[in-house]
């Protein structure tokens, strides 16, 4: 049930070796969901156990987990070597116990260790410092993200997949709208014929995690991340669609702002003003650009037409292995204090928004690949200002 090539995993496996070489570490411990599916493979929800990978700078890596996922971490680990935690003792303590074993059969006794801080529990970090007193530990976040920014050809095919999975997703999207329909019952609409589509891509892995959310109104547009309810499609307003196709952990998006019915001037206004500003992203990417000089090209756009005051986060971000609950590299943040350099391969949305007060929400976003050359939109539904008539 690998979705990825031996080849593959092992470039990874090398490329966070160079890190360790680089900073001097002597193993890497990984907590987080994303760092741990993207080395080994392996990935489980947590429910309060979690899920480990150790990564010594010489020897086998070795992957952690608890009894409850049964045969699930062999089946599904590119590590060879899978360690087992029984619920006989703390969750916590399972964990500690196995990463000193762990370093001490790869003849490690001492050293430095790069840990995430930004995704290890305080509890887990004060355990390890007891456990393993001859070691120091030092954060290696930002160095793991490094070198997952620019993404392989294996990726870079895999994204694709999703890219085109959220452009069907949105047609289904389109399709199921008609007055009287909620919201509830548009995503899983949605969600069903998305996953549908990633079964037939992908018939030998695991699915979990697509989601579509569906926003009626002006109230339900204003928020980004606003969960379905049961709210039914009235005439004549706004819409906000959203497809999330996850495939093998990796995440893609769609989205855009549609209008059902007979659009006032009100609503065309800021409509256009943010189709502009998006088209305007998406014209700016491009190879050597950094990541905070995307919002030179479309913050001017929302300041001319009085809407700069109206945005409620950035420009965009970069993709990989993220969710809902878990992952996001800041280095790809389309954000002012990010001044990380775009290249060839790297993978990043465009989804500029404003929330306008009493008229809703506008936002289109997509995924672009960096180019040698520019920039390639990998999410294909239309663009601009989106009407439909009332059904």
């Amino acid at each position: 049930m690998h979705r990825f090539s031996d080849l593959e995993m092992n470039r990874r496996l090398a490329a966070a070796r160079e890190i360790m070489d680089f900073i001097g570490l002597d193993a890497l411990v990984l907590t987080s969901f994303h760092n741990v599916l993207y080395y080994s493979n392996f990935w489980m929800t947590p429910f309060g156990r979690g899920h480990y990978a150790v990564i010594p700078r010489r020897g086998d890596p070795i992957v952690i987990a608890p009894r409850i996922e049964f045969d699930r971490p062999e089946k599904l680990s590119w590590f060879d070597d899978v360690r087992i935690y029984w619920d006989t003792r703390s969750p916590l303590d399972g964990a500690i116990r196995y990463v000193a074993d762990a370093l001490k059969d790869r003849g490690i006794s001492e050293g430095i260790i790069g840990i995430e801080d930004d995704y290890i529990p305080l509890s887990l970090h004060r355990g390890l410092q007891t456990a393993l007193p001859r070691f120091s530990f030092i954060d290696a976040t930002h160095a793991i993200m490094r070198t997952q920014a620019v993404k392989s050809d294996e990726e870079v095919a895999h994204i694709r997949h999703g890219a085109e999975v959220a452009t069907l997703g949105a047609e289904a999207f389109e399709a199921a709208l008609r007055e009287g329909v909620s919201e509830m019952e548009v995503a899983r609409h949605t969600v069903a014929a998305m996953e549908t589509d990633i079964a037939r891509r992908f018939p030998d892995i695991e699915h979990d995690g697509t989601f579509s959310w569906c926003q009626f109104g002006v109230e339900h547009t204003y928020v980004a991340h606003n969960p379905n309810t049961p709210r039914a499609l009235r005439r004549d307003e706004i819409i906000s669609l959203n497809c999330f196709p996850m495939i093998a952990g990796y995440y893609h998006l769609l989205e855009r702002s549609i209008f059902v019915g007979a659009m006032p001037d009100e609503v065309r206004k800021p409509f256009e003003v943010c189709s502009a500003a998006h088209e305007a992203g998406i014209a700016a990417v491009k190879p050597g650009v950094r990541c905070n000089e995307i919002d030179e090209q479309v913050n001017p756009i929302f300041e001319r037409a009085g809407y700069l005051d109206d945005r409620t986060f950035g420009t965009g971000h970069s993709f990989g292995i993220m969710g809902q609950w878990y992952g996001r590299d800041e280095i790809g943040e389309l954000r002012p204090y990010n001044d990380t350099v775009l290249e060839p391969n790297m993978v990043i949305s465009i989804e500029p928004m404003i929330s306008v007060e009493g008229i809703g929400g506008f936002r289109h976003a997509d995924m672009l690949l960096v180019t040698e050359t520019g920039a390639e939109v990998l999410t294909t539904y239309r663009r601009g200002v989106i009407e439909l008539p009332n059904r």
